[in-house]
């Protein structure tokens, strides 16, 4: 990495941001309800090597999970990126905590947000954030840096994000982190599980990757805490690749966890396809579970992608037992087995 600042470069460095256009300090932008921001159109070749953001939005209901962005390579009209603020970033449940690892860095408490995934398009870059909440978010700032190229190789991989999520997931079926086509590599997962009615661990459950077609995964794990390279049940910690940012436990109805693994030094290559799938309990002892999962699988491929299909519309997106309760209209009848 530090070797590189030996070499001289071959692109032009550019950023666009929030910034003051007329000389003032008000480095921000609103966000009305239903609205969609345009961060950057950008005119290739080029790569965005770095982006920033941080938002003020008091009083918004989980607006990490109803921030969404989308963002489009060269002439497609469906994103390459579509996921909720907070889940890119490593903050699952609409919830704002810190993610430091290589790739993704979360910090003051999930407030700067930083994402060192490289972007490259050869015509064209657009990256969007839709204000998907019934509040106005107050203000919205951000830095997206890029280098201007020449010309990038034919073969250059594209970036790709994508947020799912199952409300509950469905008894005795493996939930599905990715279904691509095409060619390319996975490059990371970040998982989300909230407890439904039923406590108990559901980390048992194997992590699966169908590789070009096969019915028989290549890669089979040991259980959802060793994919994310810890051990006997996640704690709160991060590391370069692999962390947990959030912990609640198993035992309550609305304990949630949060954890991200990024691909980096073994990525997983695909020439056709990739299927990336998890168990969500024990095979055998704990069949009964229904938890609510939702993910963001990151990786590189060529053109065009498989559709993503329809994304969960906002009020499906909340977490069920949110953590700071506002008693907005969506709450406002209650909920006998939440206790609201």
């Amino acid at each position: 990495m530090l070797e590189g600042l030996t070499e001289k470069k071959n692109f032009r460095a550019m950023r666009e941001g929030s910034w003051d256009r007329s000389g003032g300090n008000n480095d921000w932008r609103p966000i009305k309800a239903g609205e969609t921001l345009v961060m950057a159109e950008l005119e290739g070749p080029g790569k965005i090597v770095h982006w920033w953001c941080t938002v003020g939005g008091e009083g918004v209901e989980m607006y990490n999970r109803m921030l969404v962005l989308r963002f489009y390579w060269d002439d497609e009209e469906e994103p390459s990126v579509e996921a909720p603020l907070g889940d890119f970033f490593g903050s699952g449940h609409g919830m704002e905590v810190d993610c430091l690892s290589m790739p993704i860095t979360s910090v003051h408490n999930g407030t700067g947000r930083n994402c060192w995934f490289e972007m490259p398009f050869h015509k064209k870059a657009r990256m969007t954030i839709t204000n998907e909440a019934k509040k106005d978010i107050r203000a919205f700032y951000w830095n997206v840096d890029w280098q201007k190229y020449r010309k990038l190789p034919e073969d250059t991989l594209y970036f790709h994000a994508q947020y799912r999520q199952e409300y509950p997931t469905t008894r005795g079926m493996d939930y599905k982190i990715l279904d691509a086509g095409g060619e390319g590599h996975l490059a990371g997962v970040v998982l989300n599980v909230e407890k439904a009615l039923i406590p108990g661990w559901f980390g048992e459950g194997d992590e699966k990757i169908y590789i070009d077609g096969e019915e028989h995964p290549s890669i089979w794990g040991t259980g959802t805490e060793d994919y994310f390279l810890t051990a006997w049940c996640p704690e709160v910690h991060h590391t370069a690749f692999a962390g947990c940012s959030i912990w609640q436990h198993c035992k309550h109805p609305g304990d949630k966890m949060t954890c991200y693994r990024f691909h980096i030094q073994d990525p997983v290559p695909f020439e056709e396809s990739i299927r990336v799938e998890i168990e969500h309990a024990w095979t055998v002892e704990n069949k009964e579970f229904e938890d609510y999962y939702s993910s963001v699988a990151y990786w590189y491929q060529t053109e065009p992608h498989k559709p993503f299909g329809e994304f969960p519309v906002a009020d499906d997106r909340r977490a069920r037992w949110p953590e700071i309760l506002t008693y907005d209209e969506y709450w406002k009848n209650g909920d006998p087995q939440k206790g609201y």
